[in-house]
């Protein structure tokens, strides 16, 4: 379960002076921002300097990003140890750990963005956010809109994103926790547009020698075979997927339940034991929160960048339905 929240947070992991009126403007107004800004990190060719703030600690990152014949390529690097690289396409990640010499890769990944990952029908997340546009400030030397968006319930983190006004690419990005405290931030310290990146600077350049490589092979699985019933999900929070992770060596299956809001997502992992499992614990690191409990033989994990309460309204929520249990 260790590498099951390490993985998750690799994939999560991978995010002055006011020019303009302080004046609130039409949600519809921002909505359209969230929209070009959705359209630009998908379809444009960029390269930029990324700083990462997390549990007060700063990383900095490479990030190169292509789209070309309908698909994206991402590569991530860090400056700084621990010295990791991900890379990504719509087909696979793969993140490498030259200090532990471990490589995990996922096939068909849930998440699809190192960035941000926002929903194609983003009116929807009205009914559980207040999403306005605010000042104009610059974030490295270029002018952007500020974006605040206020969750209308205690299930979900405010963010902040500020949204360059040439290009529409998010430039800085910020999770506000349950005291009104920055827990994650994403910053640009430098950025450029590109007509195209050499392939060269897509690909992975870590050695694997010697490396102990990890597989995720994530099988799609049908909804009438869930034999999980979810009783206290908050509302606005609907099922994207129901998949089942094989990981090797060991070819152990984990069920997975992605669900989200469209901005928050939850993740829960439910693994089988033949013999005696761990106890169930509750982790917090950065803006993921984590907490698990035993059900019977199963060990289930629910995760996710949202409040503690969050998961473990979830996570005492989940149950076998009676008429599948013994499917």
């Amino acid at each position: 379960m260790r590498r099951v929240l390490a993985w998750q947070i690799c994939l999560m992991m991978f995010a002055a002076e006011a020019l303009g009126g302080t004046g609130d403007l039409r949600q519809g107004d921002a909505i359209r921002w969230l929209m070009d800004m959705r359209q630009a990190v998908i379809h444009l060719d960029y390269r930029g300097i990324v700083a990462y703030l997390k549990d007060k600690h700063v990383e900095s990152f490479q990030l190169f990003h292509v789209y070309t014949e309908g698909v994206e390529h991402e590569r991530l690097v860090s400056m700084n140890s621990p010295l990791r690289e991900v890379v990504r396409n719509s087909e696979k990640v793969a993140c490498y750990f030259p200090d532990t010499k471990t490589v995990f890769v996922e096939n068909k990944p849930a998440r699809r963005s190192v960035l941000l990952d926002l929903p194609e029908d983003l009116k929807q997340l009205s009914r559980h956010y207040d999403i306005k546009l605010q000042a104009k400030e610059y974030v490295a030397q270029r002018l952007s809109q500020i974006i605040s968006i206020e969750p209308r319930d205690n299930f979900r983190y405010a963010r902040r994103i500020w949204v360059d006004l040439e290009s529409k690419l998010p430039l800085k990005f910020e999770l506000i926790g349950e005291n009104d405290q920055t827990v994650e931030q994403m910053i640009f310290t430098s950025l450029s547009i590109e007509n195209g990146i050499p392939e060269s600077e897509l690909n992975a350049s870590t050695k694997v020698d010697a490396f102990t490589w990890q597989v995720n092979r994530r099988e799609s699985m049908p909804l009438e075979s869930l034999k999980w019933g979810l009783r206290s999900v908050p509302d606005g929070f609907q099922m994207i997927s129901y998949t089942r992770l094989i990981r090797t060596p060991t070819e152990h299956p984990v069920e997975h339940i992605l669900l989200s809001d469209g901005f928050s997502s939850v993740s829960i992992y439910v693994d089988e034991f033949e013999g005696d499992i761990v106890k169930g614990y509750q982790k917090k690191i950065g803006a993921i929160n984590a907490h698990s409990r035993k059900i019977g033989r199963y060990l289930v994990t629910v995760m996710g960048d949202v409040p503690a309460r969050t998961v473990q309204v979830i996570t005492g929520g989940v149950h076998l339905q009676v008429n599948k249990a013994d499917d």
